[in-house]
């Protein structure tokens, strides 16, 4: 049996959010929706399966303009010097998507790079715009090391970026991939590492725990085992009480650029 509803929020770096349908938020996965990249606001058709995490959507189907329609994909070829290649994308398995270098943010895509963009309908077939990349690939037109932080992630000099650009100087941490972290913030003052730890593995096991001080006092970040539990941790903590205050939970990002 088939829904509808609506995306509340997606993330296509990460490849997950979630859909509102009457009255609930349900976890989606972009493996269930076909080669097409959502984006918060846009109608969908879906079916609704229960897993150990709490129900999710499969065989997603989306509801919106030929002009409007957005698509996850992989570059499966670039010539810089021709200046165009391919992209595979699950929504068009019979015929590799044509991209031309000023169709593509920053002018270059990397051979196996992940992206997301629309498609035009030309003559000798599809033909991808407002060509954007994804997860690692993105950093390559973001200027690495101008602003972003000396964090874990060691691309340059300054405070750590997190949810909210910049809320807080960590100690930086363990190297964790960021599809597993998750932001906190609205934190009461003197908050303990440990007690947030406790109350964020409601959610899932965590492997590490951080409350921020000085700049970004009253925020903090937790790493999960798993992209489940993150999602978990979003869908039932956000706005839970932590030492008698409501705090946020939301998705770890590192610029300005990343956005659901």
């Amino acid at each position: 049996m088939s829904v509808r509803g609506v995306v509340t929020s997606y993330n296509p770096h990460k490849g997950w959010g979630f859909i509102e349908c009457n009255g609930q938020d349900v976890f989606v996965n972009k493996k269930e929706c076909g080669g097409f990249c959502l984006a918060k606001g846009m109608e969908v058709e879906f079916g609704i399966a229960q897993g150990d995490k709490g129900s999710h959507a499969t065989g997603v189907r989306v509801l919106a303009t030929p002009e409007d329609t957005l698509y996850h994909g992989e570059i499966k070829s670039f010539n810089m010097n021709k200046g165009y290649g391919f992209i595979g994308c699950d929504a068009f398995p019979e015929q590799d998507v044509f991209v031309l270098k000023s169709a593509i943010y920053g002018g270059f895509a990397p051979q196996g790079a992940l992206c997301k963009f629309k498609v035009t309908a030309e003559e000798k077939g599809p033909a991808a715009a407002d060509v954007q990349l994804l997860g690692a690939a993105s950093e390559g037109y973001k200027g690495f090391g101008k602003g972003f932080g000396k964090d874990m992630w060691g691309f340059g000099k300054g405070d750590m970026w997190g949810k909210g650009f910049g809320k807080g100087k960590g100690k930086g941490g363990p190297r964790v991939d960021p599809s597993l972290k998750v932001w906190i913030g609205g934190l009461p003052e003197g908050a303990r590492w440990k007690d947030l730890q406790e109350h964020m593995e409601k959610a899932g096991k965590t492997k590490w725990c951080e409350v921020f001080e000085g700049k970004g006092a009253g925020t903090g970040t937790v790493a999960y085992t798993s992209t489940e539990d993150v999602a978990q941790a979003i869908s039932t903590l956000n706005g839970s009480v932590f030492a008698g205050q409501s705090i946020q939970v939301d998705a770890w990002v590192k610029a300005p650029k990343e956005e659901a």
